[in-house]
């Protein structure tokens, strides 16, 4: 696996890609019943070093939500010590970690997610970063809108920790990974804020696979309208 990351790295830079952000695999790991997954921890500790092997700053990873408790504290101290532990182990390979944000989604029954809201996570960032450097905040938009009739405050409210995002849209009700713009997300409310908070990353699009979906003729059209938004909204943000 190393050496399959080393060759995507020597393709890449072939290539002149750099890659600022990369996204852990993940599950719930608050699950009072199946609690950490050794299999899947393998995994994601290889992912950690793939990181590091493509020269990303930074990865990004879900918190998880203790269904089995009425109480989100029980979920914040189980987050508190498995990111404890992941940022650690980051920590060596000069890795950071951004927590997510989340969202209550329909397909769960609208069950309360840790970390859906903003204040939770920022004060399980703001306490994992009094003993670690690598720990901040990766902003989704899409999950932000099924959460917020604006989320310009919240956003504003993350601020500095603000590290990495996911761009892409929706319509308010479903996590459908739109393309920005075909959804109900206020691009131009809430993209001005990151100039405000300070913030030095990149915009990363997390739009659903349109490539193989349909002819190539079609999807260079697509891909070329992506760039397109994505120079917009850049334009938007004023930095």
């Amino acid at each position: 696996w190393m050496d399959w990351a080393k060759t995507v790295k020597e393709e890449a830079d072939r290539l002149g890609i750099t890659f600022v952000q990369t996204h852990l695999p993940f599950y719930n790991f608050c699950d009072p019943i199946t609690g950490i997954q050794a299999d899947t921890e393998e995994i994601l500790e290889k992912a950690i070093v793939c990181t590091k092997i493509l020269g990303a700053k930074w990865t990004v990873a879900h918190p998880g939500t203790d269904y089995g408790s009425s109480l989100m504290e029980a979920s914040r101290r189980k987050n508190l010590e498995y990111f404890s532990k992941r940022l650690e182990l980051a920590e060596k390979h000069d890795v950071g970690i951004c927590i997510e944000n989340m969202a209550d989604f329909p397909g769960q029954g609208f069950k309360r997610n840790y970390g859906g809201a903003v204040e939770p996570l920022c004060e399980l960032v703001d306490t994992l970063s009094e003993k670690f450097g690598n720990a901040g905040v990766c902003w989704d938009f899409g999950h932000a809108n099924l959460m917020y009739p604006d989320q310009a405050a919240c956003l504003s409210y993350v601020g500095g920790r603000l590290k990495v995002t996911h761009e892409h849209d929706n319509n308010g009700t479903y996590d459908e990974h739109r393309p920005p713009y075909m959804g109900t997300v206020n691009w131009e409310a809430v993209l001005p804020v990151l100039k405000e908070s300070g913030y030095e990353g990149d915009f990363s699009f997390e739009v659903r696979r349109m490539g193989p979906q349909v002819p190539r003729w079609v999807s260079d059209s697509l891909w070329a309208h992506l760039l397109n938004v994505g120079k917009h909204l850049m334009a938007l943000t004023g930095l």
